[in-house]
């Protein structure tokens, strides 16, 4: 058996972005084993129709258990991996996996695993290119399209099902996440209320709280604070049920995470919200989405995970949000 090995160990966004590579290479590779190394549950928005055999990692994998996987690994006598993590786990994982030819990034010690190795020369390009630019350093390119996820409609009445049956058939549907990876990227949740109250009163329409893992107590919360009348939440998803989901919205409100990156792959309009992050890597491209952000603020861009006064977030008020999705979108004016 030969083929070709693919690692991103995680995270959603990261996965999402490399889909259209992924679709390129099985374009190019018909009768290909591809495989695709990434950490549990990522794999899960690996489209089926892709035909990829997925390994996955367990969280918080140790050296046994990467020893194991490489064994697996073995197996499929794939001829070349492209690692494109390039973190320790996936750097010892490609050493014991047995293919000759392996690429990854220059990261310092890791280098000297790889066969060949890329040094990116802008970082900040946007991760669809980077990953691109990688491809294409080691001789494979093509042409590449945006992500695009679609989703039987089996799959889509499932993920339907886990709304309340009363708000199935709402219309216009907005999904909002108020949830974020770290504190300073977090719109205030009393924004989230805000905006809540105003497209109810612009529309007559409850909005849907999304979650995910660990954070169902949080939207729950939410929902309760603006009144059931107002917003409800799903129940628990896959993560596949969840982009199934998702691509039923006529839009979503959210700030720099996972979600994001999903929705714009369904195709689903994305009001994303950015501030201590950057934007030009991961921001959804193309003309129905609207990215906003506080350009007066001077430390936009600054990384910090924790901030004492997030003016970059507090200074995109619910008016000034609600107003540009007014002025962009017609699904809300009533």
């Amino acid at each position: 058996m030969s083929g070709i090995l693919v690692m991103r160990l995680r995270g959603l966004g990261d996965i999402v972005h490399l889909l259209p590579v992924l679709q390129m290479l099985r374009k190019q590779n018909p009768d290909e084993t591809i495989g695709f190394f990434c950490q549990r549950p990522f794999g899960q928005i690996i489209p089926a129709e892709l035909h990829i055999r997925v390994i996955e990692m367990p969280p918080g994998a140790g050296f046994a258990q990467l020893l194991e996987l490489a064994r697996q690994i073995r197996k499929y006598r794939f001829d070349k991996v492209f690692d494109l993590f390039s973190n320790p786990a996936t750097a010892i994982v490609t050493a014991l996996s047995g293919i000759r030819q392996r690429y990854g990034f220059d990261y310092r010690v890791r280098r000297w695993v790889y066969s060949r190795t890329y040094a990116p020369p802008d970082p900040n390009k946007h991760l669809m290119q980077l990953f691109c630019d990688f491809f294409a350093y080691f001789g494979v390119a093509g042409e590449l399209k945006l992500p695009q996820i679609s989703y039987s409609s089996a799959l889509i009445s499932r993920a339907m099902a886990a709304l309340p049956q009363q708000y199935r058939a709402t219309r216009p549907l907005l999904g909002i996440n108020p949830h974020a990876t770290y504190q300073s990227k977090a719109w205030p949740e009393e924004y989230f209320c805000e905006f809540i109250n105003l497209w109810h009163n612009a529309t007559r329409q409850p909005v849907l709280i999304t979650w995910g893992p660990g954070e169902r107590a949080a939207a729950e919360a939410l929902a309760e604070k603006v009144g059931r009348d107002r917003a409800f939440v799903h129940e628990s998803l896959r993560i596949d049920e969840f982009a199934a989901l998702l691509s039923q919205l006529n839009l979503f409100l959210t700030c720099d995470t996972g979600p994001m990156h999903i929705a714009w792959a369904v195709d689903t309009p994305v009001v994303a919200i950015f501030g201590p992050t950057t934007r030009e890597p991961v921001y959804p491209r193309g003309d129905k989405h609207l990215v906003l952000y506080s350009d007066s603020v001077d430390c936009l861009q600054c990384h910090r995970e924790t901030c004492s006064h997030k003016s970059c977030m507090y200074s995109l008020t619910p008016q000034k949000v609600f107003a540009a999705v007014m002025k962009k979108y017609d699904c809300c004016k009533g």
